[in-house]
C-alpha cells in the first residue's frame, strides 16, 4: 500500500513539474514578444518613425520651391499616413508604461506637425517645421530607446523596466545595431532636410553647422557598420551598396556644403541612401542569436 502511494506521490510531483516547467516556458517566450511583434521588428518599426519624420519635413522643404513634383507631394501623403499607423501599431503592442508615456509625447508633437506639413507649402511654415522637426525626432528616438530598455525586461514591472536585469548581452548588441542602422535612414533624410534648410530663402544661422553635424554622424556611423560582429555576406553586399550611394556625397562634400546639388538630385540621393540603409537594417532584425 505504502509502496502504491509513493509511486502515485512520484508520478504526481513529476507531472506537476511537468507543468511548471511548461508554464514557465511559455512565459519566458511571451516574454521575449513586443506583443504581436517580435524586440527586433518594434526597434526596426519605431526606428522608421525617425525616419519619416525627416522624410517629412525634408519633402514639404522640397515643396515649396518645386509645388509641381508629384513624387514628393506623394511621398509626404504616404510618409504622414505611414507615421500614424506605425506609431498606433508599437503603442498597441507595448504593454509598459515608460513606452506608452513617450508615444504620448509624440503624439502631442505629432499633432502641431501634421497642421504645418498638412498646409500648402511655404516659406513661413517651412520656418516654423525646421524648429519643430528636431522636437519630433527626439520623442521618436526616445520611443526607440524605451522599446529597447522594454526588450532587457519584458518580464519586469514597469517600475523595475529602467534597471539592468541582466539580458543577454548578444541580444541587447544586436538590437543596438538594429538601432544604429535604423538611425542611418533617418540622417539620410535629415541630410536633404538641411541642405534645403541651408539655402539663402531658408537659411539661419544654426543651418550649416546642423548639415555638417548630420553629414560627421552619418560617415561615422558607417564605420561602426563594417566592423559589426553580426555582419554575415548579405549584410556586407547591402552595406557595400549603401558606401556606393554615400561616396556620391562623401567625395563632394563642398558641393553639400554650398548648395552645388541640384535640388532634384539631393532628393533622389537622399530616398537612394535611406532605401539601401533599410535593406540593411532588415537583415539585422533577422539575424539569430
Amino acid at each position: 500500500m505504502k509502496k502504491n502511494l509513493t509511486l502515485k506521490s512520484t508520478i504526481l510531483l513529476f507531472l506537476i513539474g511537468i507543468i511548471v516547467f511548461g508554464t514557465n516556458t511559455i512565459c519566458a517566450q511571451q516574454s521575449m514578444k513586443y506583443g504581436m511583434l517580435t524586440f527586433n521588428k518594434a526597434v526596426n518599426i519605431s526606428g522608421k518613425q525617425r525616419m519619416l519624420s525627416q522624410k517629412m519635413a525634408k519633402s514639404y522643404l522640397y515643396l515649396v520651391e518645386n509645388p509641381s513634383d508629384t513624387k514628393a507631394k506623394r511621398d509626404l501623403l504616404t510618409s504622414k499616413i505611414i507615421f500614424e499607423k506605425q506609431n498606433g501599431i508599437i503603442n498597441q503592442n507595448s504593454g509598459y508604461k515608460v513606452t506608452k508615456d513617450r508615444i504620448a509625447k509624440v503624439d502631442v508633437i505629432w499633432a502641431e506637425f501634421k497642421k504645418l506639413i498638412e498646409t500648402t507649402p511655404n516659406y513661413d511654415n517651412a520656418k516654423k517645421i525646421i524648429e519643430l522637426n528636431t522636437d519630433l525626432l527626439k520623442a521618436t528616438n526616445d520611443v526607440v530607446s524605451a522599446v529597447i530598455v522594454e526588450s532587457k525586461g519584458a518580464n519586469q514591472s514597469d517600475a523595475n523596466l529602467l534597471e539592468d536585469d541582466g539580458a543577454g548581452e548578444s541580444d541587447l548588441e544586436l538590437k543596438k545595431m538594429i538601432n544604429m542602422a535604423g538611425r542611418q535612414r533617418m540622417l539620410s533624410q535629415r541630410l536633404a532636410l538641411y541642405y534645403y534648410a541651408n539655402q539663402t530663402t531658408l537659411k539661419t544661422k544654426n543651418s550649416e553647422q546642423m548639415l555638417n553635424n548630420v553629414f560627421n554622424e552619418l560617415d561615422g556611423a558607417i564605420t561602426m557598420l563594417l566592423i559589426s560582429n553580426f555582419n554575415n555576406s548579405q549584410i556586407d553586399d547591402k552595406l557595400g551598396v549603401a558606401m556606393s550611394k554615400w561616396e556620391q556625397v562623401k567625395n563632394n562634400k563642398d558641393k553639400l556644403m554650398n548648395q552645388g546639388f541640384k535640388p532634384a538630385e539631393m532628393y533622389k540621393i537622399s530616398n537612394e541612401l535611406t532605401k539601401a540603409f533599410n535593406a540593411v537594417t532588415g537583415l539585422y532584425e533577422k539575424v539569430k542569436i
